[in-house]
């Protein structure tokens, strides 16, 4: 019998700091990775658990792979962040601009 592929791996937030973020009420978070949140996560059967707790059971929006490397290089660390999506009709996400206002 044929082994499986490795599960894909990538750091990010866990089940509890996604609690903690919804305990700030931000309306926001985002990472320079695709998940925002770290896969496989603490229950492998039970994979993207940080998604329905930030997005559907507290309305916060997820910004995945995030290049912040042009503002740690001039080291620029506090900003304003204005996210320009694109409108689309009936979508779940969008491209968009993110703008960072120094």
């Amino acid at each position: 019998m044929a082994s499986l592929p490795p599960r894909p791996c990538c750091p990010g937030i866990s089940l509890d700091v996604a609690k903690w973020i919804a305990q700030k009420q931000l309306c926001v978070a985002g990472a320079d990775t695709w998940p925002v949140e770290v896969v496989p996560g603490d229950d492998p059967n039970r994979p993207f658990q940080c998604h329905p707790e930030l997005i559907a059971k507290n309305g916060i929006y997820l910004h995945e792979n995030m290049d912040l490397s042009e503002l740690a290089k001039d080291g620029v660390y506090e900003f304003v962040y204005v996210f320009a999506p694109m409108r689309i009709k009936g979508a779940t996400g969008s491209p968009g601009r993110p703008i960072a206002i120094v």
